[in-house]
C-alpha cells in the first residue's frame, strides 16, 4: 500500500494528526499496515533493523533485556510515536530494544531508506525530528536517574501508581500481570515482587484477588502519599 492508500482509511482526525506528521513525504511512498494484539511482541531486540515502525494506534512498550537478569521497561509509548527510529540515526543493524504491544496496536511499517528520504526532505522535518528525538533520550535519562536511585520497595510503589494513574480511571481494578512481569517492568527479580507485595497487603495498601493485585482509589492515594 501506499502512504496516499493507508491515509484514506483512518479517521478525519487522526488522517490530519498523520498527514502532518508525514508531510515532505511523497503520497505514492510504500507502506505496510501492521495489526498487533495486546501482549504480542512487535519487534525483538537484536532483530535486523530494516524499517521504521510508526505507532497509529494503540500503547507500546519498549524493553531492554538484561544479560542474566530481567529485562526493564524503558517506558509507555502512544500513537505517533516512531520504533527504528533511534537505530536508524545511530546506524545499528539490530533493533536496541523489545517493542511490546500494551494494547490492540497498530502500526505502519516504512523502509528505512523511505524514512531517511523523510528525514531530509526539507529543514523543518529535520529539524523536528531531531528534536523529538533528543527529548525522548532526554526524558528516558530523567526519568531512569530518578529511578536508579530508588530501592526495590520504592519501584514497586512506584509501579502500582503509575499503572493506576494509566488504567484504572478512578475506581477499583485488578492489574493482570503476573509477578514476574512485575519484576521485568520494575528491574527485580519476581521473589522480591513477591516480598514487597506480601508487605503491602499486610498493611492494606492492596487486596489480593484471584492471585492478582487490586487496588481501591482509596489506595492508590495512600501508595502514592507513601511515595512521597
Amino acid at each position: 500500500m501506499t502512504i496516499r492508500e493507508l491515509l484514506a482509511e483512518e479517521s478525519p482526525t487522526l488522517r490530519r494528526r498523520l498527514a502532518s506528521l508525514f508531510s515532505g513525504l511523497p503520497d505514492e511512498t510504500p507502506a505496510s499496515p501492521l495489526s498487533c494484539a495486546a501482549g504480542e511482541v512487535v519487534v525483538r531486540q537484536d532483530a535486523p533493523c530494516r524499517c521504521v515502525y510508526v505507532l497509529v494506534e494503540g500503547r507500546a512498550d519498549a524493553s531492554g533485556l538484561q544479560p542474566g537478569g530481567p529485562s526493564h521497561t524503558y517506558s509507555e509509548f502512544g500513537p505517533l510515536t516512531l520504533f527504528g527510529e533511534y537505530e536508524a540515526l545511530c546506524g545499528a543493524n539490530c533493533f536496541l530494544a523489545e517493542v511490546r504491544a500494551r494494547t490492540a496496536c497498530r502500526f505502519w511499517v516504512l523502509a528505512r531508506e523511505d524514512y531517511f528520504s523523510w528525514f531530509f526532505s526539507g529543514r523543518d522535518t529535520t529539524l523536528s525530528r531531531v528534536r523529538e528525538v533528543v527529548r525522548s533520550l532526554w526524558e528516558q535519562a530523567r526519568r531512569e536517574r530518578g529511578y536508579l536511585s530508588l530501592d526495590s520497595d520504592s519501584r514497586l510503589l512506584s509501579f502500582l501508581v503509575s499503572w493506576y494513574e494509566a488504567n484504572a480511571g478512578g475506581g477499583t481494578a485488578c492489574i493482570p500481570m503476573t509477578r514476574p512481569a512485575i519484576g521485568d517492568e520494575t528491574g527485580v527479580c519476581s521473589r522480591t515482587v513477591n516480598r514487597g507485595v506480601r508487605a503491602l497487603r499486610e498493611r492494606g495498601f492492596l487486596d489480593i484477588q484471584s492471585g492478582k493485585i487490586q487496588l481501591s482509589h482509596t489506595q492508590y492515594l495512600r501508595l502514592r502519599a507513601e511515595l512521597e
